[in-house]
């Protein structure tokens, strides 16, 4: 069990204490607590977190009666407080959980992307704390990006990240389960939970991430309509798990809110991730605790506080190197900010991070084009201040703080050395086969806001992939690639579209291309599957091996050690490794594995093939 540092502060704290806007300074001396909650007051009662993925605050019915009906959750409002101002770190999922959960800024804590990083093990989460005080920890979750091998399920004594996986290769609906499943699995564990001991619960809700389902709805039904239905259908669900008596308003703590936002169409944004605007990082979030009254507060707040204010809360010492505050103390200042980020530009498209800071009023966007959007008058973001003769002053400000932020943490697209390890001996293993080859990595990345038809025709592509539509879906990829040669995800799943299709020299053509760059376990993968159909097993080998260390619990390495030993004849030992991915990683790869199991021989051939 890791323990939580108290006494001393780190480099990065030092620098963001150079920021009179950055939270983990030191307390404004305005105004009175943001939560009328004394310090110690809640110890020992049950802690629940109910996180909603992908959910909009304007479609919350206590945020905008006029959008979805979520009955339940607007009775757990009326007893609540209200957050008009709270914010995502991040527009994506594992990021902005892992800020929740350790209190820290996604440069911090390491876990900037689903899948392409991890929660460290050294850093601590609310869980590991709250165990490590007596509590009975479970976390349920509805999706293979918050998967225990992300390192998100640190601490918990009981974690449930069981998901169904996608039916076909291109099954864009898979690696998650429904908000009905989820609830009956946390009621469950709650009927066998220690009865002795308070209880820590976090359950995750994952309907209204595309795409969305329609429970019953007549086609057509527009994207607007099926995303409410989804929320609509998780409503019902969180009044299920909250009818508990151990979750009542005397006896638990019950935290609600969203990971981020949906675009739904704004900014030329349909779903989550390319932009870091507020339709996709102001979220809804309610605090019920006992023997506090319902109400609404104004301040600004960011998921960092989360871990901070519980602590606070139950009487626990609150580490030092945190970016977040208690929610307990004072609320910031009119000059105080937050941080928001956004990676997947770079990890999906090639295209620049985003970066950002946000007051009560104003945001700072750090890009290829920098934005500042005065919020009082511009809620909705739509002019950008930085075209004005004479820029806010407000503008200038927050982008010095920007710099001197960032200058302290970690460019993403210039980490290609830490995903890679970063010894001379890997890097020269990869050129050798043609990676990392002369690349001026973090140069010249485009703007994410030139992008939006590269997402759109990405999006489609992958909708067109999951029904069936190979050629429609190679058509938008093909369309988009000649826009973005550089698209990452599009080159990725055209070259996968392209393998399935038999054509697999035009699939090489561009998994080569993204393994020259910025190479990951799945596209090192898919390259050595390609050069397995052209015979060169040792480079195959090489590639297997790479991808191996860049993500130990990939099942497709032990997938491709068993394509690899069925052409060495080595039957028995194809059939443990596809197996050994089988147990690894039912949920990526257990389909693959499946199907190659069930075509092996009952007994070896004697002899290799090659």
């Amino acid at each position: 069990m890791k323990v939580a540092q108290t006494s001393n502060y780190t480099h990065r704290l030092l620098a963001a204490c150079l920021l009179a806007s950055m939270a983990a300074c030191s307390p404004s001396p305005e105004g009175d607590a943001v939560l009328p909650i004394a310090r110690g007051s809640l110890a020992q009662k049950n802690v629940v977190l109910i996180t909603l993925d992908t959910t909009r605050r304007d479609h919350l019915g206590c945020y905008s009666k006029d959008v979805t009906k979520t009955p339940n959750i607007d009775s757990l409002c009326s007893q609540s407080i209200r957050f008009n101002h709270a914010v995502a770190a991040a527009p994506v999922t594992l990021p902005a959980h892992s800020s929740m959960l350790t209190g820290k800024y996604p440069p911090v804590h390491g876990a900037r992307y689903n899948g392409e990083r991890y929660l460290a093990e050294q850093q601590v989460t609310l869980a590991e704390t709250l165990t490590a005080e007596g509590y009975d920890s479970a976390g349920f979750v509805s999706s293979f990006v918050l998967d225990h091998r992300f390192g998100i399920a640190q601490g918990f004594s009981h974690y449930d990240d069981t998901v169904r996986g996608s039916a076909t290769a291109f099954d864009a609906s898979g690696n998650e389960r429904d908000a009905q499943a989820v609830t009956d699995a946390a009621l469950t564990w709650l009927d066998g939970h220690l009865v002795d001991r308070p209880i820590f619960l976090w359950v995750h809700y994952f309907d209204a991430h595309a795409p969305y389902r329609r429970h019953g709805l007549p086609e057509p039904s527009d994207d607007r309509v099926r995303y409410s239905a989804e929320i609509s259908f998780i409503d019902t669900q969180v009044s299920r798990l909250l009818s508990r008596p151990e979750l009542s308003a005397d006896r638990a703590v019950v935290m609600l809110l969203a990971d981020h936002g949906e675009g739904l169409g704004e900014h030329g944004e349909r779903t989550h991730g390319l932009f870091i605007y507020d339709s996709t990082v102001a979220i809804p979030w309610l605090l019920r605790a006992p023997g506090m009254r319902g109400g609404t507060a104004d301040a600004l707040v960011s998921q960092v506080d989360l871990f901070p204010t519980v602590l606070d809360a139950l009487g626990l010492d609150i580490p030092t190197d945190l970016d977040g505050r208690s929610m307990l103390g004072p609320p910031r200042s009119a000059n105080e900010a937050v941080y928001v980020e956004t990676t997947l530009p770079y990890f999906d498209f090639r295209l620049s991070s985003l970066h950002g800071l946000r007051t009560r009023t104003g945001k700072y966007i750090y890009a290829p084009q920098d934005e500042f959007y005065d919020l009082a008058s511009d809620p909705n973001e739509q002019h950008n201040g930085l075209l004005d003769d004479k820029p806010p002053i407000e503008a200038d400000r927050l982008a010095t703080q920007l710099d001197q932020l960032l200058a302290n943490w970690p460019n993403v697209e210039t980490d290609i050395h830490a995903a890679s390890g970063g010894d001379e001996e890997t890097l020269a293993r990869l050129r050798s086969l043609g990676y990392l080859s002369g690349t001026d990595l973090g140069a010249d990345l485009r703007d994410p806001k030139d992008a939006v038809e590269l997402v759109d025709a990405h999006m489609r592509a992958a909708e067109a992939a999951s029904a069936g539509r190979t050629e429609d879906a190679i058509a938008h990829l093909s369309r988009a690639i000649g826009l973005f040669p550089d698209a990452r995800s599009a080159l990725y799943l055209r070259a996968r579209l392209l393998a399935a299709s038999g054509k697999t020299l035009e699939a090489e053509e561009d998994v080569q291309k993204i393994n020259e760059t910025q190479p990951n376990a799945d596209t090192l993968l898919l390259q050595a599957q390609l050069w397995i159909s052209e015979k060169r097993y040792d480079d195959a080998r090489e590639l297997v091996r790479e991808a191996r260390r860049l993500d130990p619990h990939h099942g497709g390495t032990w997938v491709v050690e068993g394509d690899l030993s069925i052409v060495a004849g080595q039957i028995d030992a194809a059939r443990a490794a596809y197996q050994r991915a089988l147990s690894l990683d039912p949920t990526r790869v257990g389909r693959q594995a499946r199907s190659r199991l069930d075509r092996l021989p009952r007994r070896s051939p004697k002899g290799p093939q090659r």
